[in-house]
């Protein structure tokens, strides 16, 4: 589905964060509805305001304020895994799509290794901080871990050890990025994975039967990395 289907339509956009994707869905002539159950939002506007094809707004993805079948597409990236009910989320994404319309979505894969490592050790600790302390909790623990890994970047044991026992998010072999962007994007991922309050793995079959229990007119579903991502129509 090419991107450039998006000019002139609805799009809502579940879960913006501070507008990364907002921007894109702007570039390519979308009329975007976004929000977030944080006050992210806030960053989205400075980021992405003024521009009459936006509109900004909090809500929770439970309950949003729009009547049946207002979008032409709902696009929910990064977010279902973090919310209270996968389910919940998918059913009331759908309400609010048009018939024929098309649902974007991608979820957190079960994966075996993530119970061969002390990735949810920590996330079960950082989450139960104090909300005041987890960025300068997490911004240590990346400044501190960082250099460890950049500086054994090419030797791939260590980095397979290092991966399983560091608390960081360590992307170098995986994205083409220059050491400071290496650098940035921990910063950001080892905050985003060790304090969201929900964190879900569906393995491709169990997340194929939640497709599929919504009858969707159809549907494709993908393996990418450590995420599963859908297509479907309604």
């Amino acid at each position: 589905m090419p991107i450039s289907n998006l000019k002139g339509k609805k799009v809502l956009e579940a879960g913006c964060g501070a507008g990364r994707f907002t921007e894109i869905l702007l570039r390519y002539g979308a009329i975007v509805y976004s929000f977030d159950y944080s006050e992210a939002v806030e960053a989205n506007q400075m980021n992405n305001m003024p521009n009459e094809n936006l509109t900004l707004f909090q809500a929770d993805i439970r309950s949003i304020p729009f009547e049946d079948g207002f979008f032409d597409y709902c696009v929910c990236l990064g977010v279902l895994q973090h919310t209270p009910s996968t389910i919940d989320s998918i059913s009331e994404l759908k309400r609010v799509l048009k018939d024929d319309g098309y649902l974007i979505i991608d979820h957190y894969k079960f994966h075996i290794g993530q119970y061969l490592s002390l990735y949810l050790v920590y996330w079960f600790l950082i989450k139960n901080l104090n909300h005041e302390y987890q960025l300068p909790v997490t911004n240590f623990l990346t400044r501190i871990c960082f250099p460890v890994h950049w500086y054994f970047r090419k030797n791939n044991i260590l980095q397979f050890f290092l991966r399983r026992i560091s608390p960081i998010s360590f992307y170098y072999g995986i994205f083409d990025l220059t050491k400071e962007q290496q650098f940035e994007w921990s910063l950001l991922d080892t905050h985003d994975k060790n304090t969201d309050q929900y964190k879900r793995h569906y393995s491709t079959k169990q997340f194929r039967k939640i497709i599929q229990n919504f009858k969707f007119s159809s549907y494709e579903i993908y393996e990418r990395g450590n995420g599963l991502e859908c297509i479907a129509k309604k």
